[in-house]
């Protein structure tokens, strides 16, 4: 129990101070945050690590993701849809949110068939919005 409440103040405290942009571009700060979602998804896959608190990882920094793109800030492999299509991006970003919140539900069973069915839910959410919403590695 103290280890759970110790590793939720630890990723609150590293999403506050991602979200409030106090190490690196903002850019920088997305890229983390998406990397610490496919790190968390890939150790989800792979068996490492506790599988729930690695969903609440994904849960909570995607729970925070759209604050990391306002209006304008294109960079790196943002497409500028993302605000001239702001409500589309927003509906795939609530998508995965709600998929990684039903990843959490399904990881709490303990049943491997029923986690990994979430994260593919979860990755296809994921996969929509790169899809429309992110462009390619710049050169």
């Amino acid at each position: 129990m103290r280890k759970t409440i110790l590793a939720g103040i630890a990723l609150v405290f590293v999403a506050g101070t991602a979200l409030a942009g106090a190490h690196g571009s903002l850019s920088d700060q997305r890229v983390k945050a998406m990397k610490g979602v496919g790190g968390a998804m890939k150790a989800i896959a792979e068996g490492k690590g506790d599988a729930t608190e690695n969903a609440k990882k994904a849960n909570m920094l995607l729970s925070g993701m759209l604050e990391l793109f306002p209006e304008g800030s294109v960079e790196y492999r943002a497409k500028p849809n993302i605000w001239t299509d702001w409500a589309g991006f927003e509906a795939a970003m609530n998508k995965s949110v709600a998929a990684s919140e039903a990843l959490v539900a399904a990881s709490m069973t303990k049943d491997f068939g029923t986690t990994m069915g979430a994260l593919k839910e979860l990755g296809g959410t994921c996969k929509g919005c790169h899809t429309d919403y992110r462009g390619p590695k710049p050169e």
